[in-house]
């Protein structure tokens, strides 16, 4: 086992054991992330699910599943790809992540999974990630384009649940992801 690979897991059983902020009281499992230590693509969404919550693994939900048949039509494989949220437990009642609870994980934790994967593109899925990670007002205001910011690249585009609710970004998120395959192909 390399000593990436130990210190990702070791990152991840404190995520796992994590009292930092009000979220633990109400998750049945905190949802580390996973995939593989040295890939060249990071997908971060905003939370975990109702499934995720369950089960212990990101994007595993009918969200997961969308996600799982976009990298496909798109030549990637999910076990390529590390896979996580900006925050690890899920909010109640799948509200979105409060301000204290997003900068707990992410100066916790997920500033330090980005170092250890430093993945040549990081995909972000939704406003949360986005706006977390970069800034920006809104997930239109982004997406379209590499962002370079840090010394990291970035793509911002829409998650995967977005389509249950309006059936229209469909074609929007397959233009995200084939931005993510073109953007692989020339690093």
């Amino acid at each position: 086992m390399t000593d990436l690979v130990q210190r990702l897991e070791a990152l991840a059983d404190a995520i796992r054991g994590c009292r930092q902020c009000p979220l633990h009281t109400s998750r049945t499992q905190a949802v580390p992330g996973e995939g593989e230590s040295s890939a060249a693509v990071m997908l971060i969404g905003e939370a975990p699910g109702r499934d995720e919550d369950r089960q212990g693994r990101p994007f595993v939900g009918a969200a997961g599943r969308l996600l799982d048949q976009t990298l496909a039509a798109n030549g990637l494989d999910r076990q390529e790809c590390f896979i996580t949220n900006i925050v690890k437990c899920r909010p109640p009642d799948n509200r979105a992540p409060r301000k204290g609870e997003v900068d707990t994980c992410t100066s916790h934790y997920l500033v330090e999974q980005i170092a250890l994967v430093n993945p040549k593109i990081i995909m972000l899925l939704g406003g949360v990630a986005a706006k977390t990670l970069l800034g920006v007002t809104s997930v239109n205001e982004a997406r379209g384009h590499l962002i370079e910011q840090d010394h990291r690249t970035y793509i911002v585009g829409y998650h995967p649940a977005a389509t249950f609710y309006r059936e229209d970004l469909t074609e929007k998120i397959k233009e995200d992801f084939a931005l993510l395959t073109q953007a692989l192909a020339k690093s």
